[in-house]
């Protein structure tokens, strides 16, 4: 009688439990211990498992056995003994086998693995290149690197992934040498390589790459740059700044220089001063927008300094990069700056002044700041903008501000408005003044709304 579709399934199954429950058992006779640095080789029962298990025809089969050559019979005897199955073995087993042996990580697998790489089955090689991350070290550097240039793009990506995973002490050092010889479009691979790797140690070679006559290069060496440079490259990009020719060149010098001083902080500081002088006008804007990033008094100093710039766009940028500076150090410059006779900068100033009196995590707003910022304010949307930022701060300080301000007939509807949101937040405890500031807002207010509001928190006092 013919074997149906469904009962061969139900024999599969069984088999592939049975093999798993033969392997177990093997491994829980003691021939493996999983949890022991020193366990005994295999047996050559398990090993013989083993094998008929990878050359099986179905994949879930082979699946089993490979999962023992990651996981289990240790021993470089064992990997041989893998090894060796490798010229038996169809190409899709084959590349299973070749991947498996990368994941158990024994060096001893290192030669088949690389001649598995020369194979002229596509599919056995690219699993080889993989391998290798497992089973290679700094001295398959060159193959893969080699890969990565003329490889097919199944090749290069198997390669890359091998050269970001590979391990050893002298890898870096392997790849940034690959680079002098390789062509633009490997170069290229190497240095994101190499960013992936966090390799600072090859810094000097990247800054040198940043300056390649190859533009694509010249540009992967600025993204690099961008994620691993330290303080101490600092003045070499603001170089690298000032020599970008082309435009796309440029902004990558920008956003590395950008992103260093927000790791560096005032580390970086000194190389940007020193950089000011020479620089053209273009450049001293990028320059002032990194010392904002590095921050500190040298770095304010700096950047106020430029408020007398011969270049009108250096001096907004002074300007733009003072009002969004991130303490209150820059207070008395902001305040300076407002009294001044441009709109624009006036407007900037005070807004980085209402920025700055704001309340944030760990630290309450600073009303008397907030006040100042109002006083001096010559439009309406910057006062309302500080009454915005005064309703998120409930105090009998912040409510007497607001009633204050009832006084000012530009205000006085908003500061109704925000006396009694602040009034709702009260605690009971200040009575007295809540009542005194809903009198005061229903005698100035036109605000139905506002009126009903202020009723409604005299009539709960």
């Amino acid at each position: 009688m013919p074997v149906t579709q469904k009962e061969r399934a139900v024999h599969i199954h069984l088999v592939r439990w049975l093999a798993a429950v033969l392997v177990g058992s093997l491994l829980g006779a003691g021939v493996v211990s999983e949890h022991s640095s020193a366990a005994e080789p295999p047996s050559d029962d398990l090993l013989k498992l083993i094998a008929d298990l990878v050359g099986d025809s179905d994949h879930q089969m082979r699946a089993i056995g490979l999962q023992q050559i990651r996981r289990e019979a240790p021993g470089e005897a064992a990997t041989r003994s893998f090894v060796e199955l490798l010229p038996r073995l169809r190409s899709e087993a084959r590349a299973e086998l070749v991947e498996a042996l990368g994941e158990r990580g024994d060096a001893a697998a290192r030669p088949a693995v690389l001649e598995m790489a020369r194979s002229p089955d596509e599919t056995v090689r690219v699993a080889a290149l993989r391998a290798l991350s497992g089973v290679g070290g700094d001295a398959d550097v060159p193959l893969l690197a080699q890969r990565i240039a003329a490889g097919s793009a199944a090749e290069q990506r198997a390669a890359a992934q091998s050269l970001v995973r590979l391990k050893g002490d002298r890898v870096n050092a392997a790849i940034t040498t690959a680079i002098g010889s390789a062509a633009p479009h490997a170069s290229v691979k190497l240095l994101e390589i190499l960013t992936a790797r966090n390799a600072k140690e090859s810094l000097p070679a990247i800054l040198a790459c940043a300056s390649a006559p190859d533009a694509t290069v010249a540009q992967a060496a600025l993204d690099a740059l961008r994620a691993l440079a330290e303080e101490g490259q600092t003045g070499d990009l603001v170089k690298l700044l000032q020599t970008a020719e082309a435009d796309a060149q440029r902004t990558k010098a920008e956003a590395a220089l950008l992103a260093l001083c927000g790791r560096g902080k005032e580390k970086c500081v000194q190389a940007l001063v020193a950089g000011l002088p020479n620089a053209d006008a273009g450049t001293r804007t990028v320059l002032l927008q990194a010392l904002a990033r590095a921050g500190g008094p040298a770095a304010l100093e700096a950047v106020a300094a430029r408020l007398d710039d011969e270049d009108q766009a250096v001096r907004d940028e002074a300007v733009r990069m003072l009002s969004l500076w991130s303490n209150r150090a820059v207070v008395p410059r902001l305040i300076e700056i407002a009294g001044g006779e441009s709109l624009r900068y006036h407007v900037l100033a005070v807004r980085g002044l209402v920025r700055l009196a704001g309340p944030e995590e760990g630290r309450a707003a600073d009303l008397k700041l907030l006040g100042e910022a109002i006083r001096i304010a010559k439009r309406r949307d910057e006062k309302q903008l500080a009454l915005g930022v005064l309703t998120r701060t409930a105090n009998p300080e912040s409510l007497a501000l607001a009633v204050s301000l009832l006084d000012d007939p530009m205000l006085a509807e908003d500061a109704g408005r925000a006396a009694a949101a602040i009034a709702g937040n009260l605690a009971p405890a200040q009575q007295s003044e809540i009542r005194s500031a809903m009198r005061k807002v229903l005698e100035r207010v036109k605000n139905s709304q506002t009126r009903e509001q202020a009723q409604k928190i005299l009539a709960a006092q």
